[in-house]
């Protein structure tokens, strides 16, 4: 399977069916995001440790016959408008940027 080519529902069945682990699929994502940022200028957070952390859990979930759900381990990005607990809500404005990072997660964001 071809990571970088794949799509998201091709992505998460080949995650629980063990062709490939949802942690290696994360580290194609970091690795690409990683490679281009710099020039494309698209995440004004990476949370890196935490996709790894839950890329983990959905690895433990599989062997033990445990669903991980419909799109586990297919990385996603989300524009920073809602709160996340540790994260400075930038809301598409640098005007944002020095305010303190919230402390929880925003309660129905959408």
């Amino acid at each position: 399977m071809n990571i970088k080519s794949a799509d998201a529902v091709s992505i998460a069945a080949a995650v629980r069916t063990g062709e490939v682990s949802a942690v290696e699929v994360t580290q194609a994502a970091l690795l690409r995001i990683n490679a281009q940022n710099h020039q494309l200028n698209c995440f004004t957070a990476i949370t890196a440790e935490t996709a790894l952390i839950d890329a983990a859990k959905i690895e433990q979930k599989i062997p033990q016959g445990k669903n991980p759900g419909l799109l586990a381990g297919v990385p996603f990005a989300v524009k920073n408008l809602y709160d996340i607990a540790g994260l400075t809500t930038l809301a598409g404005s640098k005007i944002n940027a020095e305010n303190p990072p919230a402390s929880r997660l925003s309660e129905n964001p959408i």
